[in-house]
């Protein structure tokens, strides 16, 4: 028999090989955590933001980019909340890497 901490010991290791992704996807936030997110990755309140401004939150922009323009609009971005490919910054640390 395989004990729980075993399995959740496993499950963190490979999550940690994976990246970034992995973290996301097991942490899914909730809407009201992806629009507060999103207020400060928009701080401008310009309605869309670039790759560069995403990078500490989007573990897969390109995915998020639905519409291939190179920037996420808010929709597309609590879209990408909703398919775990954003994390908040207590999931990962500034460089988008899981906190230890």
């Amino acid at each position: 028999m395989v004990k729980a901490s075993t399995i959740a010991t496993t499950a963190l290791a490979i999550g940690f090989l994976l990246g970034p992704a992995a973290y996301a996807q097991a942490a899914k936030m909730n809407a009201a955590e992806c629009q507060s997110l999103w207020g400060k990755v928009d701080a401008a309140k310009a309605g869309s933001v670039t790759e560069a401004q995403a990078k500490s939150s989007v573990a897969d922009f390109k995915a998020v980019d639905t519409n291939k323009d190179g920037k996420l609009s808010e929709t597309e971005f609590k879209a990408g909340c909703d398919k775990g490919h954003v994390q908040s910054m207590a999931i990962t640390g500034p460089s988008g890497t899981p906190k230890k």
